[in-house]
């Protein structure tokens, strides 16, 4: 993956069957991400809950950007109520901006730091992980179904 430029899949073009799935998606995510924080609510003093499910949804939402890159089959509704509906749904940087606000000003910094910086990390390293695995561990342009970079017609 090193050197490699990263391709999105396309974004989801607008379709009653993709606004469909981003509806149902973004109902379950933010559900669940609700149910977790009275399951399992922040503390007094720090979002650890939000910052867990926002690290996970990245982390989520990364791998499964990596999969479906190399593998197309997954419908685009899918994709779309999937990353756009649920993932969108679950991570909830709105409710970090929320304790931001409210927070002393070192305990609201040190959230932001930790949140984007981890998330950003989760992303990348769930991307990685799941290029390398769909490559069979192998390291970038080896892979017996792919030609190498620049070896085409």
């Amino acid at each position: 993956m090193a050197g490699s430029p990263v391709h999105c899949p396309a974004a989801p073009r607008s379709t009653g069957q993709n606004f469909a799935a981003v509806a149902v998606g973004g109902f379950c995510g933010a559900a669940l991400r609700v149910g977790l924080g009275m399951w399992f609510p922040d503390g007094p003093g720090f979002p650890s809950t939000t910052l867990g499910i926002n690290v996970a949804g990245t982390a989520a939402l990364g791998a499964l950007t990596s999969h479906w890159k190399l593998s197309r089959r997954s419908p685009e509704w899918l994709r779309a109520g999937i990353g756009t509906g649920f993932l969108g749904a679950f991570t909830t940087f709105s409710t970090l901006i929320l304790f931001v606000l409210g927070a002393e000003r070192g305990l609201g910094l040190l959230d932001v730091v930790l949140s984007l910086g981890l998330c950003v990390a989760a992303g990348w390293a769930a991307m990685a992980l799941v290029d390398h695995l769909g490559d069979g561990g192998r390291p970038s342009g080896q892979h017996p179904d792919r030609p190498e970079p620049g070896s085409g017609p």
